[in-house]
């Protein structure tokens, strides 16, 4: 199976390099008008799934571009593009939006659907899951499901985004011998009471040495105020305290 894709890609492939270096356009690559996913992983690779986190945003929404390539050549005119979305868990207008249509605009050879995923406060608690899959239709076949590559083989029909508002690591410039060890909702608090960009604990250059001494002293200050204010019977926040323990978050090793 691997094999056939393999020759089926090459030909294709091979195709589209002919056709480049001839002047008339070949009669059997003329007739080919397909669609796929293109959308790239970090390391730059072909992905059909993606993992999406709110925990560095401010808003609450998050828009996520999806890349529809053309397989053949651009038309002078407008044409459909056939996507199904589902999802067991998420629901349209309530976890995300979409476009009110999918159109490969007249001499386009790509395009860009953008899904938005909403900020709800079930994200905090677990991931949602929406699945996009491109049919046919009058204007564009599927030619080619998957693609073979060094280290995977995935699929270029369908596209799976995983979201939520959770940590799965903490942030690149977290310093646990400095503000202690690192959870969301120390993470969320300071940013809050400091007023920090979420984003920016994701840039070390940012987030420095000197900027790390100074969230822990000025958090540490933060929470033994609440201790008091909550001694004394005063309003105080809540979030300062570790919801299962009752104990004061700590901001220090």
């Amino acid at each position: 199976m691997i094999m056939k894709s393999i020759r089926m890609y090459l030909t294709v492939f091979l195709v589209l390099a002919v056709s480049a270096c001839q002047e008339r356009t070949p009669a059997h690559f003329a007739d080919i008008a397909g669609v796929y996913f293109n959308n790239l992983s970090p390391t730059m690779s072909v992905t059909d799934s993606l993992d999406m986190t709110f925990v560095y945003e401010s808003s609450d929404s998050l828009s996520v571009p999806v890349v529809i390539q053309l397989l053949g050549r651009p038309a002078g005119q407008d044409r459909q593009i056939e996507v199904n979305v589902s999802s067991d868990n998420a629901v349209e207008g309530t976890d995300y939006l979409l476009p009110d249509s999918c159109i490969l605009p007249s001499g386009a050879s790509s395009m860009e659907y953008v899904v938005t995923l909403l900020r709800t406060e079930s994200l905090k608690k677990a991931k949602k899951n929406i699945t996009l899959e491109l049919r046919e239709n009058e204007f564009f076949s599927l030619p080619v499901a998957k693609m073979d590559q060094i280290a995977d083989t995935v699929s270029i029909l369908r596209l799976d985004i995983a979201f939520s508002d959770m940590f799965t690591k903490s942030p690149v410039a977290w310093d646990s011998n400095l503000v202690g060890e690192f959870s969301q909702q120390k993470f969320v608090l300071l940013c809050k009471v400091l007023e920090i960009d979420p984003a920016d604990f994701q840039d070390a250059s940012v987030i420095t040495l000197a900027k790390l001494l100074y969230i822990s002293a000025e958090m540490t200050a933060y929470v033994e105020e609440q201790v008091s204010r909550k001694a004394e019977g005063l309003e105080y926040d809540q979030d300062a305290f570790d919801p299962v323990t009752g104990e004061p978050l700590s901001f220090r090793r």
